[in-house]
């Protein structure tokens, strides 16, 4: 196939999540279809990394910071969502009409939802939309931790989002989330999507465990973007709520916060001697190799938590909520711990700190990722997806 990928951010080097999946999947594709990349840029436009050796033809559309902000002021007016209006170039739709126009795609992928607005009203070719994260409800999800002006706040912006994603999201032919649950709670938000999931995947050749770095008694990690507030909740409430609870029982557990632009929130904990906050790393796999126990204890249930998956296929048992195993579905007990109290959690990360079927757990795990979230087996259910869309179009009478 001829593939048209558009992205929010060009996806070298690979930072977000976002990122990871665009790099990931041109990745692998490359082998087998011809693709394009067409991306949005605030940064570095000449080192294009081995996206260059895997892509046809690469362009980029700079965004400028003080444009995008003067978007967003215009975006109250226009009834747009902050986020999307941060993106909007004129110079990307005119890039975006001039590809479609003098090129002919089997399939055009956008990638997130901020960019839907960019594919063309009358364009008659097969499309795709990895919206990756339900944005609406995982706002409306969110608004059980605001309070006053800032839950008015996240009500307008659910507002904006609903009706953007009511106009767009009915356009494409496909679109995709990261797991299967979410996509059984998004369908009564957006009854006119052809909604299906694509799995996230690790690379568990790079996570793996270590046979040279030893595990360091007591050790507890939490990975991950510091700054984002389904985090900052967590970290804040595994602190407050659950850390002095294993303290008890293990008065020797140190904690380690690890992840790029620590909130205040987060950077607070530092002051307990007992708690490392690092900041942002160039790698984290040394710190999963090290921890005996990784923890994710965020309460909304959204997404697929990648930090689990990164632990688990670095042999670290992972302790979760509810919530935190939302997308990644492994079985307590087996894969990996589930609790939803303080108590609960406290309980099971004492148990593996004191070795409890530590070994049984971190085997399991790693053997878990391997089976269900490999990017191989995320590319070969966009594959299918791929050819689905294609065919479904071509049926219609869509020109290829």
């Amino acid at each position: 196939m001829k593939l048209l990928f558009v992205t929010p951010t060009y996806p070298y080097p690979p930072r977000t999540g976002n990122e990871l999946i665009a790099f990931h999947h041109i990745k692998y594709l490359a082998p087998r279809h011809l693709i394009d990349l067409l991306s949005l840029t605030n940064g570095n436009t000449s080192d294009r990394g081995e996206l260059a050796d895997w892509c046809n033809h690469i362009e980029m559309v700079a965004l400028a910071p003080w444009l995008s902000r003067l978007n967003q002021g215009v975006g109250l007016v226009a009834d747009l969502p902050w986020q999307v209006a941060y993106y909007r170039s004129a110079k990307m739709a005119q890039m975006v009409n001039r590809k479609l126009a003098n090129n002919t795609y089997d399939v055009v992928l956008f990638q997130l939802t901020l960019m839907a607005h960019y594919l063309p009203d009358r364009y008659p070719g097969a499309t795709i939309l990895s919206m990756e994260d339900p944005q609406v409800l995982k706002s409306q999800r969110w608004l059980t931790w605001e309070s006053g002006f800032r839950r008015l706040l996240t009500r307008s912006r659910i507002a904006h989002l609903k009706r953007y994603e009511l106009r767009h999201a009915p356009r494409f032919d496909r679109v995709l989330l990261l797991n299967e649950s979410d996509v059984l709670d998004y369908r009564s938000l957006l009854p006119g999507a052809k909604l299906d999931w694509v799995p996230h995947g690790i690379d568990v050749d790079a996570f793996c465990p270590s046979a040279v770095v030893p595990r360091r008694e007591g050790m507890i990690v939490i990975t991950g973007n510091m700054y984002h507030p389904p985090n900052v909740d967590g970290i804040d409430y595994f602190c407050r709520e659950i850390f002095p609870l294993i303290r008890r029982r293990v008065p020797s557990a140190s904690l380690w916060l690890v992840g790029a632009r620590p909130a205040a929130a987060v950077r607070k904990w530092a002051k307990d001697p007992q708690i490392k906050v690092t900041g942002f790393v160039p790698d984290i796999r040394p710190y999963l190799r090290q921890a005996m126990v990784s923890i994710c204890p965020v309460r909304l249930k959204i997404g697929t938590q990648t930090k689990i998956l990164e632990a688990l296929a670095c042999g670290t048992p992972v302790v979760t909520t509810s919530a935190g195993n939302n997308g990644v579905a492994a079985i307590s007990g087996e894969q990996l711990y589930v609790a939803d109290t303080p108590d609960k959690l406290a309980e099971r990360v004492v148990e593996l700190l004191n070795g409890n079927r530590w070994e049984a757990l971190s085997q399991n795990g790693r053997r878990f990722v391997i089976e269900n979230f490999t990017w191989e087996k995320s590319v070969t259910k966009l594959e299918k997806i791929l050819s689905e869309v294609l065919e479904a179009s071509a049926a219609r009478g869509r020109p290829r």
